[in-house]
């Protein structure tokens, strides 16, 4: 894998644009160096999400409240009190990743693979992933320093000022999308840990909600639908209607998996998975663990807790209810991915991998991107599946007065399933809610408060780069 090496006149910088150790020269030539290549995007972007899954998609959201009197970096976000020193507010480790993907995207057409098929599937994987990583960016910070050729040696090219985000989402993200689309291996890559075609489409669609294109959402969305693997034998993903196999989703189909040398064979039992974080502490090492314990277990610790706002929205009734939430130690526990109470001592051996695209996910989206289409009935057809395996009745077209309230109601069914899922705040402000949802929460009232700050030492070492308006000079 290639390795990062900081240059001192300029270390805050290539933090954010990392120079490989191994040149090119020498690093892109076989195989196994693209094999390599592509696993490292991969790392880096399981390094870029170890904490931010959760402080950019839950913390700003009314989903949890403060835990630990120890937690402030947790409770600020909680609590709306961002600052440029916060850790959330780096992009250092993200553009790694995409610098990592610049490179595969730069030499992997030159690598002579003993399959085309294989290499044009790497490359689909680099654009994929480059598109995701610039997907957090723009709805993290808005506009964001654009490069879509790799950095290899210190020069001022690295200090670029920020691209307009509606730019980036045309022009960069869907582009790459769309190529990936066409250079996925639709019969052998059968991967849950890294991204497959559906999880291509599964971005797509979430990018095209994002622009409010609801149209293309929904016939994105159909094709992961329609998507047969094993010569169009074998549905690779769909809905899965037990709640005993939703509850075992979470506890046991995340947890532990082996690092993966075979995309062909889908050693996931369930097909509710369409993109999730690895975490492998044989392959990484002591940091490789995930914090999906460490984060939401034990008094002492415990980052946050479920808010009183959310578990009043969870109706009694609800099958989910005593899987999602464990009252315990004067607190509501996130207990989806867990499943009981949990010893410190085994904080620093979870390797619970984290939910990124799920197909559940992508039939709620489906729902509202039908309610906005005015297809009230359809909608609510999808979410009647959701709510059938949670054992709940679900309303009529008829029992809604508008289009807002409808969509309210999906936004809610979303809530509750994908708790914990990194996606609640980006609902909220793709719906334009987050003002009147965190208004009485934290204050949120603002124009400019749904980004987050830059990190001060982004703007000392680049001086094309200017703050936030919100968060002042």
């Amino acid at each position: 894998m290639t390795l990062i090496v900081l240059l001192n006149s300029c270390k805050d910088f290539l933090d954010e644009q990392p120079i490989s150790e191994i040149p090119a020269k020498n690093m892109w030539k076989t195989s196994r160096d693209a094999k390599a290549g592509v696993n490292e995007i991969y790392g880096l972007f399981r390094q870029t999400m170890r904490d931010n899954y959760f402080y950019w998609g839950e913390f700003r959201s009314d989903n949890f409240a403060p835990g630990a009197p120890s937690a402030t970096n947790q409770e600020r976000l909680i609590r709306n009190l961002l600052t440029t020193d916060h850790p959330a507010t780096l992009w250092s480790k993200l553009y790694q990743m995409i610098n990592q993907a610049n490179l595969a995207i730069k030499y992997l057409p030159d690598i002579d693979m003993p399959s085309i098929a294989e290499r044009d599937d790497y490359l689909g994987q680099a654009y994929a992933m480059r598109a995701l990583g610039y997907f957090y960016a723009v709805r993290v910070w808005g506009d964001v320093p654009l490069f879509t050729e790799p950095n290899e040696k210190y020069s001022e090219d690295i200090y670029q000022g920020r691209t307009d985000k509606n730019e980036i989402l045309q022009k960069v993200i869907l582009e790459d999308l769309k190529k990936a689309e066409g250079l996925m291996d639709k019969v052998r890559n059968l991967e849950r840990k890294r991204i497959s075609i559906c999880g291509v489409w599964a971005i797509m669609a979430d990018v095209y909600m994002w622009m409010k294109d609801y149209n293309l959402a929904d016939q994105t969305i159909t094709k992961i639908n329609n998507f047969r693997s094993n010569n169009n034998t074998t549905v690779f993903v769909g809905f899965e209607p037990d709640i005993a196999t939703w509850r075992k989703l979470f506890v046991e189909e995340l947890n532990g998996k082996a690092s993966d040398d075979t995309p062909q064979n889908d050693e996931y039992t369930t097909k509710e998975f369409i993109f999730v974080i690895h975490f492998n502490m044989d392959e990484v090492g002591t940091n490789g663990y995930s914090y999906m314990y460490q984060w939401f277990t034990g008094s002492g610790n415990r980052a946050g807790v479920l808010s009183d706002v959310f578990m009043a929205k969870l109706d009694d009734n609800d099958k989910r209810k005593p899987l999602i939430a464990l009252n315990h130690q004067n607190g509501w526990e996130l207990n989806k991915f867990i499943g009981g109470t949990i010893s410190t001592t085994l904080n620093k051996t979870c390797v619970v991998a984290y939910p990124v695209y799920r197909y559940t996910d992508m039939l709620l989206l489906q729902a509202e991107a039908r309610v906005r289409m005015g297809k009230w009935e359809e909608a609510l057809d999808l979410v009647k599946k959701v709510r059938d395996r949670a054992g709940l009745i679900t309303p009529t077209a008829m029992d809604f007065t508008d289009e807002n309230e409808l969509i309210d109601f999906i936004m809610t069914e979303r809530q509750i399933e994908l708790v914990g899922e990194g996606r609640r705040w980006f609902d909220l402000v793709s719906n334009d809610r987050w003002k009147q949802v965190m208004k009485p929460i934290n204050g949120m009232e603002n124009d400019g408060n749904e980004v987050f700050p830059i990190h001060f030492s982004h703007t000392n070492e680049n001086k094309k780069i200017n703050q936030n308006p919100y968060y002042g000079n």
